[in-house]
């Protein structure tokens, strides 16, 4: 049970701690127009933005956990889940989630890709620190 709940709660907590505030930094530095923590409502479920997202990527963080055998025996992956965090979450969000929204990419995605990378990167970041801080056992054995 601590294999699946542990690496879940992670990975809906570094979206609220890592990722969004990440989003936020870099809307005030002025290098993109998002904003942190959308509460327009998102479709299938009717939540707020970034509640889906935490959703959606505590599942990823379970598929993480389990992909860099993440375990307290083991020296923590950290430059493992950094690309995990910024090469998957930016393939699925914009070659998965977008096309299901109807956002298709075309023309030059190059700036969304490096936006993309930078948040989902600080989320792997995040996931990590969380699930080396919540393990009490041996998540990845």
């Amino acid at each position: 049970m601590q294999r699946i709940i542990l690496p879940y709660l992670a990975g809906f907590l570094a979206v609220i701690f890592f990722q969004q505030p990440t989003v936020e930094l870099l809307h005030l530095a002025g290098a993109t127009v998002n904003t942190a923590y959308p509460l327009a409502p998102v479709p299938p479920l009717g939540v707020p933005g970034f509640v889906m997202s935490a959703l959606i990527n505590g599942v990823i963080a379970i598929v993480m956990a389990w992909l860099l055998r993440v375990s307290p025996s083991r020296p923590a992956p950290w430059i493992g889940a950094i690309v995990f965090g910024g090469i998957a979450l930016t393939a699925i969000s914009i070659f998965v989630i977008g096309p299901l929204r109807g956002e298709w990419p075309s023309g030059n995605i190059l700036p969304r890709i490096a936006f993309e990378f930078v948040i989902d990167a600080m989320w792997g970041w995040g996931a990590l620190i969380f699930m080396r801080a919540f393990m009490g056992s041996d998540l990845g054995d």
